[in-house]
């Protein structure tokens, strides 16, 4: 009987998952074909796709054989040999990835660009700050670090004109520092609240043995700190990628010069031009701008969670 329920559990699991990975399929799987294809058929399989696979299978086998294959871009038909049909099928499934990452190759540079500074300057003044407010006591110490935490409660659009305005004044607009100098700015306050948590709970013996030792505060920092705080560190490092991979307004309206946008914005930049008409390339350039965060997502979730749950979000 209780296997019977864990079968009902499985099954039930299993379809819930089925209707959340729905949405990715419908765009891997529309990221191969024409708009003729989805204009007939809203899931149908990709006929290149299929094509390939046939050929590729009577190629290993060793048949020989023609096909006739159809050309879109030249509009003319072709009877071409088995091994010669799958280089014509293999270009015609890549040709809309190719395209996008014509499209995207800048906007991949830009972003890699931005989002590494952003997240050195935030985990470097971050954890600094969280140091000093964790392990100097002086007046005022408290009143500092609950400001810091207040402004978590503003929602970031009521700052969108005053950044932009100040942004402006500075001259940084259609820039890269007028994404990285706000985006570590604002990057401060979770670092922070999150690097004083974590530096709160290590032990005092640990500074003071350092310290009969003779360490500075400098080599505190980087000896004993920050070799302790690497899951942290991967937590306010992973946030910040994210956020700042994710963010399309405030890049938008910063840099109406298309070579300074990064992939959000680039991607509705895309979406506004003369390929926005295939639809097959605009699946293409949103799975292929996903795939540095399905890397990361692979490589890094077991580190996230190991930040999570060290102690770093404790009251």
């Amino acid at each position: 009987m209780k296997h019977t329920k864990n079968w009902y559990l499985h099954l039930s699991i299993l379809a819930f998952a089925s209707l959340t990975l729905l949405p990715f399929y419908f765009v891997i799987n529309n990221s191969f074909r024409s708009n003729t294809e989805m204009y007939h058929s809203f899931f149908g399989f990709p006929k290149t796709l299929e094509q390939l696979i046939v050929c590729s299978y009577k190629t290993i086998k060793g048949e020989k054989g023609t096909i006739v294959v159809n050309d879109e871009q030249e509009q003319i038909s072709k009877t071409l040999t088995y091994k010669d049909a799958v280089k014509f099928y293999f270009d015609s499934v890549t040709r809309n990835y190719k395209s996008a990452w014509k499209v995207l190759r800048p906007y991949f540079l830009n972003t890699f660009l931005v989002v590494i500074a952003t997240a050195f300057g935030v985990l470097v003044f971050g954890s600094v700050t969280a140091y000093i407010l964790s392990r100097f006591k002086f007046p005022g110490n408290k009143v500092i670090f609950y400001y810091f935490i207040s402004t978590m409660m503003f929602p970031a659009v009521l700052t969108l004109v005053p950044s932009f305005l100040l942004v402006k004044r500075l001259g940084l607009l259609n820039s890269r520092l007028a994404l990285i100098i706000p985006a570590i700015a604002g990057g401060q306050v979770f670092a922070i609240f999150v690097f004083k948590s974590f530096f709160d709970g290590l032990p005092q013996d640990l500074f003071d043995s350092a310290k009969i030792d003779g360490a500075g505060h400098f080599s505190l920092y980087w000896n004993l700190i920050l070799p302790l705080s690497k899951p942290v560190l991967s937590v306010v490092l992973i946030m910040n990628i994210l956020g700042m991979w994710n963010s399309f307004l405030w890049p938008y309206i910063v840099n109406t010069d298309k070579k300074y946008h990064v992939i959000a914005s680039g991607l509705f930049v895309l979406s506004q031009t003369e390929a926005a008409a295939n639809f097959g390339l605009l699946y293409a350039a949103y799975i292929t701008s996903s795939i540095p965060l399905l890397i990361l997502f692979i490589y890094a979730t077991k580190t996230f969670i190991q930040g999570m749950t060290s102690g770093a979000f404790k009251a």
